[in-house]
């Protein structure tokens, strides 16, 4: 491995998924269309990293149904319509909702500080922050959620459907950013008040208005045009 692969994506053991995760976002944002063939000695000039990771990122996609690989072509992204879109967000807003309405019969007053603690990091990137940082942020508070509902197979589940919605793609956008300040308080007020329905009807808003803005974008780049 290069010292470039660790100067730009960060530890070499995470860097197969740091990998991974810009070619999801990609495909996932509408900059890898369906039918794209992906070819590693290329995509490493790119990403500035060596062939290895990349091609262990192929594999890891490949994996999450997000490429397929063709004998003797290499590796090409898999379809995905508009549907799929649709399916995933369902899945992740029904799974977010179930954890965030458990959290709320579950939190004490320690574990609803903490999260008002992480709550507070992302509203301070709201305004100027790097998407990056606000991505990490809001990822560390979804998380802290999800473990206090004490459910640890549905946490998983939700971190396996999370693979598919591209996080910085969200945290570019303003209308994502002052939506986001509205839902946490939202939710975090639930989650004081023991209120699960709320809770869930936050939640599950909250991945919803994911789902509007992405569909809309690759909507307005001609992402489906050719299946029409």
């Amino acid at each position: 491995m290069s010292g470039s692969d660790t100067a730009l994506l960060g530890d070499a053991p995470a860097l197969p998924e740091q990998v991974a995760l810009q070619l999801r976002e990609k495909i996932l944002s509408g900059d890898l269309r369906p039918g794209t063939f992906l070819r590693p000695d290329r995509l490493a000039v790119e990403l500035g990293v060596s062939p290895t990771p990349v091609r262990e990122a192929l594999q890891a996609l490949r994996a999450d149904d997000m490429v397929r690989a063709l004998p003797r072509r290499g590796f090409v992204v898999a379809p995905l319509d508009r549907d799929d879109v649709l399916d995933l967000f369902a899945v992740q807003a029904r799974l977010t909702g179930e954890l965030a309405a458990r959290a709320a019969g579950a939190l004490d007053v320690d574990g609803l500080g903490a999260l008002r603690e992480k709550a507070a990091q992302v509203d301070a990137l709201i305004e100027t922050g790097d998407p990056g940082d606000l991505a990490l942020a809001e990822g560390r508070f979804h998380a802290a959620l999800n473990r206090a509902a004490g459910a640890r197979k549905l946490a998983w589940l939700v971190g396996r459907a999370a693979h598919y919605l591209p996080p910085r793609f969200y945290t570019d956008r303003r209308d994502w950013r002052t939506a986001t300040v509205a839902a946490h308080r939202t939710l975090l007020d639930a989650l004081a008040s023991g209120d699960a329905d709320t809770a869930r009807a936050a939640m599950e808003g909250h991945v919803l208005d994911g789902r509007d803005l992405l569909v809309a974008h690759l909507e307005a780049v001609g992402f489906w045009d050719d299946a029409r």
